[in-house]
């Protein structure tokens, strides 16, 4: 399971799962774009490089859904496919594949903003998971 979608009164949220840190990134960000579009069966068209700083792992995810958003908005893509090939100390980097949004249709909300509310990032013994609330 990518995420899973967190009840919340006024905006709307998931918990993204991954095994080690990128995967849950990755995952992270499919969730987002879930959120907006049905992404099942859509094969990327075009590829973005992503990158984005934060002092923690925190604002790192913070800043790379950020990122994600702003260059959706920009350059008119629904990202459907999300990878992370660096994740250290001070940076993220890796890309998003899309497809153009005027194609497709809204099942939820647009997305705004990521928030720092309810913001958490766990590590368990076998998996790594992240509350993430977003306004719309």
């Amino acid at each position: 399971m990518r995420y899973q979608v967190l009840d919340h009164t006024a905006d709307t949220g998931i918990v993204a799962y991954g095994v080690i840190p990128t995967e849950l990134f990755e995952n992270a960000g499919w969730g987002m774009f879930d959120l907006m579009y049905s992404l099942s069966g859509l094969d990327p068209v075009r590829d973005v490089p992503v990158m984005a700083a934060g002092d923690n792992l925190e604002e790192l995810l913070v800043n790379w859904l950020s990122e994600l958003l702003y260059h959706a908005e920009v350059l008119d893509l629904a990202f459907c496919y999300f990878t992370v090939d660096r994740l250290e100390e001070g940076g993220v980097q890796g890309s998003a594949g899309g497809v153009p949004s005027a194609s497709l249709d809204l099942r939820g909300p647009p997305i705004k903003a990521v928030t720092y509310h309810d913001l958490a990032i766990v590590e368990n013994p076998d998996t790594w998971w992240a509350r993430v609330i977003f306004d719309v």
